[in-house]
């Protein structure tokens, strides 16, 4: 019932108790039947005007009540809809229908002259006996199973939208199992903490991105053995993991992963499986001006959105390229990413510029030396001093996952050459 219906049903509730003290007589009252029937009775001009204009006002709303619950009985027939809501509102208009007759009935007997019959008179109260009081008792109860409907209607609804919430729940928390689950088989290595997931982005600022990182990386191939000479890995050839976090100045950090290994596989076949664990979800079509035409085809590229549960979400933007030389294959990586969120909390203008050196050499003939170096300078905004450290917890927390990272896709690819070894040796 809307808000006119309302107002409708608390003024004739209003008119019922008015009536009830006007015609109720008490012991201090006159039983006279002249005062009784001068008092209740109007003049016969206002009586017919005021019947004329209440039937008047009754009879159209019925009508269009009565068209509305025809048409509800036949949208109920109709399958797929909401059957529930339709039924609980058809049975309110038919509420309303009834109490609209009731209405015009109880103006009706408002306005009928009436001559006071000494035998409606009970004998040991005095009290009158009104014909229509079975009418008001049934008006009074239509208006208590009303409410009593509503609130029924509105416990109901309150309960399933809680149902419905708690299924949401229920099926958040089971995809979230169901990735870490996938996700763990796919980096055994990685702590419970950290686990990565990756969110395609294909927009195209990220491939511009691309663009200026592809003309880097002939540069950064030529740097190689620079760099190697200055952390001294020439000179290292057994297994050795080392991170170094360096302050460059008040909004920069230097962060370096360094890792030395010997794994028994030929340095070309670890080479390929590295770059097919890079994830390429870009593909060239040797047209490009973002990829050097002697890289094309060699290049590995990745425009993501990388997801760390509780801990961080980053954006990423790097490409790799192999080179293979007569006695090494050399990986070369660069990057330019973007810190979004840190322990869920968003932050703003931290970047981070990636770029790596991977150099596989043969030891022996199967056996690879493998030597990576790693560097990740973090930039951001200058802090005040009370926000150093929480600068030193984000810079701490990346070189844990950088160096994480590259364990996990290395133990990946090992496993993969074994796979793959285990079935060529059975067939």
């Amino acid at each position: 019932m809307n808000c006119e219906e309302l107002e409708a049903l608390e003024a004739v509730l209003a008119f019922v108790n008015a009536r009830d003290d006007t015609t109720d007589l008490s012991p201090s009252h006159s039983t006279d039947a002249s005062s009784y029937s001068v008092s209740i009775v109007p003049d016969d001009a206002v009586w017919l005007s005021e019947v004329t204009s209440d039937k008047k006002g009754i009879c159209e709303p019925t009508s269009a009540v009565k068209q509305e619950i025809v048409r509800l009985k036949e949208m109920i027939k109709i399958p797929g809809r909401n059957r529930s809501r339709d039924l609980q509102k058809l049975e309110t208009l038919q509420l309303q229908m009834e109490a609209e007759e009731l209405q015009q009935r109880i103006q009706e007997l408002r306005y009928t002259k009436m001559p006071v019959d000494e035998e409606l008179l009970h004998p040991s109260t005095g009290t009158i006996q009104r014909p229509d009081g079975g009418r008001l008792d049934a008006w009074l109860g239509l208006a208590k199973r009303q409410k009593r409907l509503r609130n029924e209607a509105e416990s109901e609804n309150e309960y399933l939208r809680g149902l419905v919430q708690s299924q949401m729940k229920t099926i958040k928390k089971l995809k979230r199992l169901f990735h870490n689950q996938t996700v763990a088989k796919k980096f055994p290595s990685l702590v419970r903490r950290m686990i990565p997931t990756f969110v395609p982005d294909n927009g195209d600022q990220g491939l511009k991105v691309l663009e200026r990182l592809g003309s880097s990386l002939n540069d950064l191939f030529l740097e190689t053995d620079h760099m190697f000479q200055s952390n001294g890995f020439s000179s290292i050839s057994s297994p050795f993991s080392q991170v170094n976090t360096q302050p460059l100045s008040s909004s920069s950090t230097r962060i370096e992963v360094l890792k030395c290994d010997v794994l028994p596989f030929d340095y070309r076949t670890l080479a390929k499986a590295i770059m097919r664990n890079l994830a390429s979800d870009y593909t060239s079509d040797g047209k490009g001006k973002h990829i050097p035409p002697n890289l094309d085809m060699k290049v590995a590229a990745r425009v993501d959105t990388l997801v760390i549960e509780e801990l961080m979400k980053i954006q990423l933007r790097y490409m790799a390229v192999r080179h293979a030389e007569d006695n090494r294959e050399v990986i070369v990586l660069t990057g330019q990413d973007e810190l979004l969120e840190v322990f869920g909390v968003a932050v703003d203008s931290i970047k981070l510029q990636e770029r790596s050196w991977c150099v596989l050499s043969a030891m022996s003939p199967g056996v690879c030396l493998l030597q990576m170096c790693m560097t990740v300078t973090v930039q951001a905004q200058p802090l005040l001093k009370d926000r150093r450290e929480f600068t030193n917890k984000v810079c701490d927390l990346i070189a844990r996952f950088e160096q994480e990272m590259s364990d996990s896709s290395l133990k990946e690819v090992e496993h993969e050459l074994l796979h793959a070894a285990a079935q060529s040796g059975v067939s």
